[in-house]
């Protein structure tokens, strides 16, 4: 049975429909989610933005604890508890590296199949390919389509 689930959370359709997979499996099998936001900082540069470059990365910083801080609610409300983990960096690489973390003892990663960035949607989940190849634990890809579409 898997204990530590890992939901990435970028508050995109697919994001959320993971998460209310990983509430579901975390309450039949009385598992632990870990929840985390990957700041992407990697889209921009300090030279391109050159003294906004600050308060881009404050703006994104607030926006990622709100999206945590909605899927937490949305958790407790489910009667369940979560750990919030916040990083900066390429959301692909961060995840991974979360996931294969010894210490945060990942068994389980429950992601949606796209997320917010619409190139990565041409691509075709990028992100999502990149962790399903390289994360050590089992992944779970949702999608937010319904099952007839």
């Amino acid at each position: 049975m898997y204990q530590r689930l890992l939901v990435p959370i970028d508050g995109s359709s697919n994001a959320n429909e993971a998460l209310k997979t990983a509430i579901d499996l975390a309450k039949d099998w009385h598992a632990k989610l870990v929840l985390l936001n990957a700041i992407d900082i990697t889209q921009f540069s300090p030279q391109g933005l050159g003294g906004g470059y600050a308060a881009v990365i404050k703006g994104m910083r607030e926006a990622s604890e709100e999206i945590l801080q909605k899927s937490k609610a949305a958790v407790e409300d489910a009667g369940l508890e979560a750990a919030l983990i916040v990083r900066e960096g390429s959301p692909k690489q961060i995840i991974v590296e979360t996931a294969n973390a010894s210490d945060a003892a990942i068994d389980l990663v429950i992601m949606g199949k796209t997320g917010t960035n619409a190139f990565s949607r041409l691509i075709v989940g990028s992100t999502t390919n990149y962790v399903v190849q390289h994360a050590a634990p089992n992944v779970v890809v949702v999608n937010d389509l319904p099952a007839d579409a």
